[in-house]
């Protein structure tokens, strides 16, 4: 018995985002202008609107309760509660400064790593 899947069609505005550069960035600003000690975050996010129900893995940082989310030039803050369960957030690895730096020096790229 064969099973078929149906293949969904990704709008081009939806794909290859910034999510993982932004997000090591905005960690290397913060380290270094000692304002914060944010969390970077890799996980697997379910869609919304026009890619309602298709997961695919995102990164984001967390400081505190907050999410800050500035994948494609948006400028994402809620609270960390709200952004998981809207984004039925799993499969997530999270990374502090050092950890994030380590793992950047040795993939030579801003992630996903594991």
């Amino acid at each position: 018995m064969k099973i078929w899947k149906m293949a969904v069609k990704i709008p081009e505005e939806c794909m290859n985002g910034d999510c993982y550069e932004v997000s090591g960035r905005y960690m290397m600003d913060k380290h270094l202008a000692g304002l914060s000690n944010p969390v970077l975050v890799h996980g697997t996010v379910t869609g919304q609107g026009r890619i309602h129900g298709v997961e695919y893995d995102h990164a984001w940082i967390e400081e505190g309760d907050e999410v800050l989310d500035m994948s494609r030039s948006r400028n994402i803050h809620m609270p960390k509660a709200v952004y998981y369960a809207l984004g039925q957030i799993k499969n997530t690895k999270k990374y502090d400064y050092e950890t994030f730096r380590k793992m950047v020096s040795k993939y030579k790229h801003w992630g996903p790593w594991e």
